[in-house]
């Protein structure tokens, strides 16, 4: 269905020198004071006012009815000058990447009550707050900012898509994900926090894709506190991304029996078991371990077991270095089915 061509402008200013708020000393949140975080969509500063100069000219530049406002890379230290008010009725897009915003001011964001996606890429938030009136929101990006706390989205029971990445989350509270949330969300980046396990994530039977990779996760189980836990209630998961942890041992995947993507590349894994079920997967990434064997990986990755296996990495294991020139060879003959080994496609005899 063709739809009539809608003018959108960009707006993208010139390289700034960021001047972003003072960031607490690095600690982890888990060890900190368990504090009541209070609103902050009252709180007004010198800041908000200087950031106020220019802030109409720039703004002239969109029509009352846009749909997408790309607001990137322009020294906005706040919302509160952007008067998203003449947009209440049509806007749905909103980027606002790489600026100084260091608060979610849900004064600006109610205004928007249609907004669909909410870009907040590498500012400097530390709450996430302010968004009481956005129910519509599908995507929220929050990713590359300060937070500690994932807090007040419990109610938005439309989002699939939430972008956490390269926060300072320790771990994840009990009613972080609970409410309508809980149903709605699809996707959940968290890849570079400061996770030691995923306790709490038991009840997202809709999620089908975690990125938890860059964390401090040792292990898979669920019964010691550096885990995984609760990872065989997510059966409608498809893509798990555990890469750059400390994890030993490939186990709990028993019930996710819909993995087409597993990756656990650069940990410190030995052994490649506990995976022969996963009758769906088509990705294996296992590169940069500590496997020291490739005799039989056919029982566990083997055409019976995995007939829709398209690609696997083992490169930067023991066993590679160990196989030498035979490495290649000995793989394509265990995992027949295989199109790609490592970054190299498979050549059929």
């Amino acid at each position: 269905m063709s739809e009539s061509r809608e003018k959108r402008v960009q707006v993208v200013g010139e390289p700034p020198v960021l001047h972003r708020p003072p960031v607490h000393d690095e600690t982890d949140s888990e060890n900190e004071k368990e504090v009541e975080e209070q609103h902050f969509d009252e709180v007004h500063t010198h800041e908000d006012e200087d950031d106020g100069e220019g802030m109409d000219e720039l703004m002239s530049a969109f029509e009352d009815n846009e749909r997408e406002l790309d607001l990137t890379h322009l020294r906005i230290k706040s919302t509160k000058h952007l008067n998203l008010s003449r947009f209440s009725q049509t806007l749905e897009r909103l980027n606002l990447r790489q600026n100084e915003i260091y608060q979610m001011r849900g004064k600006d964001l109610s205004c928007v009550p249609h907004l669909k996606e909410l870009d907040l890429y590498d500012n400097s938030i530390e709450h996430i707050a302010g968004l009481d009136g956005n129910e519509e929101l599908e995507v929220l990006d929050l990713s590359f900012n300060n937070i500690r706390h994932v807090s007040r989205i419990t109610h938005l029971g439309r989002c699939h898509t939430l972008y956490l990445v390269q926060n300072k989350i320790a771990r994840l509270r009990p009613t972080d994900f609970t409410g309508p949330i809980s149903v709605s969300l699809r996707s959940l980046e968290l890849g570079g926090n400061r996770l030691r396990s995923l306790d709490n994530l038991s009840h997202l039977s809709n999620l089908e894709e975690l990125w938890v990779g860059k964390n401090k996760i040792t292990s898979l189980e669920s019964n010691r506190l550096t885990k995984l836990e609760g990872l065989d209630t997510l059966e409608a998961l498809e893509e798990l991304y555990l890469s750059h942890n400390g994890i030993q041992k490939l186990e709990g995947l028993d019930k996710n029996l819909n993995l087409t993507t597993l990756d656990f590349a650069s940990n410190q894994v030995v052994v490649i078991e506990n995976v022969s079920h996963l009758k769906k997967l088509s990705q294996f990434w296992a590169n940069d371990n500590k496997i020291d064997d490739i005799n039989h990986l056919d029982a566990q990755l083997g055409p019976q077991n995995m007939p829709e296996l398209e690609t696997v990495y083992l490169e930067g294991n023991p066993a590679q270095k160990a196989e030498a020139s035979s490495y290649r060879r000995k793989v394509q003959l265990a995992l027949p089915q295989i199109q790609q080994l490592d970054a190299t496609y498979v050549q059929k005899d």
